[in-house]
């Protein structure tokens, strides 16, 4: 597009910002599933016997581990994104 023109600049910028609210709403939900998840492991670890000190810790280990790895793909599609824009 035509860089000296207003109308396309603020056409990419809404697009910009909805396809990043859209991103932040996916990922919420992620979140969301996760943590259900993590409550689960952890009901499911207490209901076999296992202490709540190591429960608890199993539940925290996958909550950080999915969240770390939902974080750093997101950061891996920005990179990506990024050099996209400069070829």
């Amino acid at each position: 597009m035509n860089e000296n023109n207003p109308e396309a600049e603020s056409i990419i910028s809404s697009l910009e910002s909805e396809m990043a609210v859209a991103n932040l709403e996916k990922r919420g939900l992620y979140a969301v599933g996760i943590a259900i998840l993590a409550g689960d492991i952890l009901r499911s670890a207490l209901a076999a016997g296992v202490p709540y000190s190591l429960a608890r810790e199993m539940a925290t280990d996958f909550w950080k581990a999915e969240m770390l790895a939902d974080t750093v793909a997101a950061l891996i599609r920005e990179a990506e994104l990024g050099d996209e824009d400069e070829d």
